[in-house]
């Protein structure tokens, strides 16, 4: 996993799909977009959402995927992202091929706090699940592109 300033995501244009993401977000206005998915081209796409954060589970499920990458940043509120290594979890859920998802456990986990000047860039090695509260509840919205590999 990447983590880095948004500024920096320039940084990252090698990445498949980073300068689809690069352009949306130059050419919209994220806190206005409405919540739903938005299709980017080349097999990429963004999902605005909005939640509340929820305190951290006893037994937190992380998400792994296989056929595209994840970039995640929060634009409004702040919420912890937990993460780990794949080969560190134990499968909970069998794979859907259909959602490009499955699920761990893990033992232990790393996690840091998206806040609207940060992302997470997120490989298939790599587990994790955001949407915790980071020190007191907070209303988020949050874009998740899904970056075809």
């Amino acid at each position: 996993m990447i983590s880095d300033g948004i500024k920096f995501l320039c940084r990252y244009d090698y990445v498949p799909g980073i300068s689809k993401a690069i352009e949306f977000l130059n050419s919209h206005d994220v806190l206005a977009l409405e919540n739903g998915k938005y299709d980017l081209g080349d097999e990429c796409t963004c999902k605005v959402m909005e939640y509340v954060t929820h305190e951290e589970p006893e037994e937190v499920l992380l998400e792994a995927h296989r056929e595209y990458l994840d970039l995640q940043i929060v634009v409004r509120g702040t919420e912890t992202f937990v993460f780990q290594a794949i080969d560190l979890g134990e499968p909970a859920t069998p794979y859907d091929t259909k959602k490009d998802v499955e699920f761990y456990t893990a033992q232990y986990y790393n996690s840091i706090v998206l806040d609207g000047t940060n992302f997470a860039l997120v490989f298939p090695n790599d587990l994790h699940v955001g949407n915790i509260i980071a020190g007191e509840e907070s209303n988020v919205k949050k874009l998740v592109f899904k970056l075809k590999i």
